[in-house]
This record gives structure tokens, C-alpha cells and sequence, in this order.
């Protein structure tokens, strides 16, 4: 059994206390790089937070910066974490999933960057954000792990990565921590291979860069974040959906994106309807000219059919 020494680490809602017990359960000598990445605010305490947990050190992952065995690195805010050349590379690129950091960013470049030398391990969180790139592990030899959606507090991508991936474990946290560490020492036996060999997944590591066009059909639907043309692109068994400039989606994804997209329509239709039935009711308040009761008229079936939209609007938004 190879050694693996790149273990990439992905978590959303309940991933902080999911963090905290998995890596407090790992030796202080593991001989590998671990990388991180938790969808977080516009700031995160979570370098202090695992260092205080564990035996090991975790620092904010800094651009172009190598990296080194018994050290965590977790990604900052906004920036997607990437390994290209034994360093690090933080880059403010389009949002997958609809977060930057995005784990299917990190997954993707440690796959194609150390292939079958790396673990992926995908904790609690909502959605389905690392299953692509948990994909993209297995593909290239490496191994894929997933947190026992029962034990997680949100269990989405736990649960939508055992769907989509063929796991090597399922696992409660403390268990994970064991097979990390039997796997850098090369003592997991356990594994499956991957039926894609590697051969056909070497899609650029980082699909979020705007110069990469999107290879698939494009599809009746612009891109909930800017509104660009959607192309759907295959990714082995996989489907994902990209723009232009490199936004990226899971099916999951891309219709939660879409249905926010449809309420901020909606609010700003809203919006427009109250500022018109504002906007009439103060021309009727208005001293009037001689001449102007067919304009008045206008003006009162505008704001009754008004407020009859906002009321139809406000019913399409509860059911969004």
C-alpha cells in the first residue's frame, strides 16, 4: 500500500466542531501536509481553534508559500486554496458552489498535482460541495473518505458524496483520525481502486480560471452569478455546470443558486411595483390641473392593479 502525505480536508455548517475532533485525534508526528477548507465569513479563527484542539500546528495557508508535513493549512477567507509545485497559490477566481473557498478547488489541484499520494476527506455541511473533487481524488488513485452522515451535524455532503463516489470509508470522526494515520504510515489495507484508472480526468486543476473554456453543451440558462452563458460539463460519471469566466456548480448547487437568483428577481420586481404605486398615489395627492380626471382614473386602476401584483408576488415568494 503507497504512503499518502497530502490529506485535503472539506466542511461547511457543523464542520468547526467536526474539525476540532478529527484533528485532535491525530499524532503530533503525522507525516503529511493537511489543507482545509471550510465555507467561513469574512473572517475565520480556525488556525487558533485546531491549534488549541490537536497535537498539530495550523497556520492560514499564505500564496506561494511551500508546505511541509505535520503542519495544517487552512484556507483564508474569499480566496480559493490550491497546490500548484509543492507551493501554495491563493487566487480571488470565481466562486464554485457558490463559495470561495471552494473544496472542489482544493480537491481538484491536489488530485492533479499528487495524485494516488492523496486523501480526501469530506466532514458535515450543506449541499453538495466536494464531491466533484472527492471524484476527482478517486480517479487519479488517491483516497476518498467521508464522515458518517449520522454523526454529522448537517449531513448533506457527507450524504450526497456517498451517492455520487466510491468511497473507501465511512466513518465516525474519531475512526477517520485512525485511518489517516495508518494510511500515511502505508498500514490501510482496505481500499478500493478506482475504475478510472486517472487516465481521463485531467481536467485543469483549477476550473475556476476564466481562461479555461467551458468543454460541454451549453444549456438554456445563464449563470446565476453574472448571468453569462452555461455550458454542462462532464466529469467521468459527474455533471457540472460552468460559465465563461469560470463560475461553477453541482446540480445541487446550481439550483439553489438559480432559486436565490429568482428572489432577488422577484424582490426587485417587488420593488418597482411599490415604488409605481408610490410614485401614482402622490400624482393623485397632487393639486390638479384642469382636465386631468381621465389621468386620474389612470392613475387609481394603476395602483389597485399594483398592489393586487404585490400581493401575487409576495405568494410566489413563500413558495420559492
Amino acid at each position: 500500500m503507497p504512503k499518502r502525505n497530502i490529506i485535503v480536508i472539506g466542511a461547511s455548517a457543523g464542520g468547526v466542531e467536526a474539525l476540532r475532533t478529527l484533528t485532535s485525534h491525530l499524532p503530533n508526528d503525522l507525516a503529511a501536509a493537511v489543507f482545509v477548507v471550510m465555507h467561513i465569513g469574512s473572517e475565520s479563527a480556525l488556525p487558533e481553534i485546531l491549534t488549541r484542539a490537536g497535537r498539530l500546528p495550523a497556520v492560514r495557508a499564505e500564496n506561494n508559500r511551500p508546505y511541509h508535513r505535520g503542519c495544517i493549512y487552512c484556507a483564508p477567507a474569499q480566496y480559493h486554496l490550491l497546490l500548484k509545485n509543492h507551493h501554495m497559490v491563493l487566487t480571488r477566481g470565481p466562486r464554485e458552489n457558490g463559495h470561495r473557498p471552494s473544496v472542489d478547488v482544493l480537491f481538484r489541484s491536489a488530485a492533479r498535482e499528487h495524485r494516488s499520494r492523496v486523501i480526501g476527506v469530506v466532514l458535515s455541511g450543506g449541499l453538495d460541495d466536494g464531491t466533484a473533487g472527492l471524484f476527482a481524488i478517486k480517479a487519479r488513485g488517491g483516497v476518498a473518505i467521508v464522515q458518517d452522515p449520522e454523526e454529522a451535524i448537517t449531513p448533506d455532503m457527507p450524504e450526497n458524496a456517498l451517492r455520487m463516489v466510491e468511497v473507501d470509508f465511512c466513518l465516525p470522526l474519531h475512526q477517520i483520525s485512525e485511518v489517516l494515520a495508518a494510511l500515511v504510515e502505508g498500514k490501510a489495507t482496505n481500499t478500493t481502486e478506482s475504475p478510472h484508472g486517472g487516465n481521463n480526468m485531467d481536467q485543469p486543476a483549477n476550473a475556476t480560471d476564466p481562461k479555461d473554456y467551458p468543454n460541454g453543451e451549453q444549456i438554456p440558462l445563464g449563470c446565476p452569478d453574472c448571468g453569462g452563458p452555461l455550458f454542462e460539463v462532464k466529469e467521468g460519471q459527474l455533471a457540472r455546470f460552468q460559465c465563461l469566466v469560470g463560475h461553477g456548480f453541482s446540480p445541487e448547487s446550481l439550483s439553489e443558486q438559480h432559486s436565490d437568483a429568482l428572489e432577488r428577481a422577484l424582490w426587485i420586481a417587488m420593488r418597482a411595483l411599490k415604488e409605481r404605486s408610490v410614485l401614482h398615489q402622490k400624482l393623485l395627492e397632487r393639486k390638479r390641473n384642469r382636465g386631468e380626471r381621465e389621468l386620474d382614473r389612470r392613475l387609481e386602476e394603476s395602483i389597485t392593479t399594483a398592489e393586487k401584483d404585490l400581493k401575487l408576488l409576495r405568494e410566489i415568494l413563500d413558495r420559492v
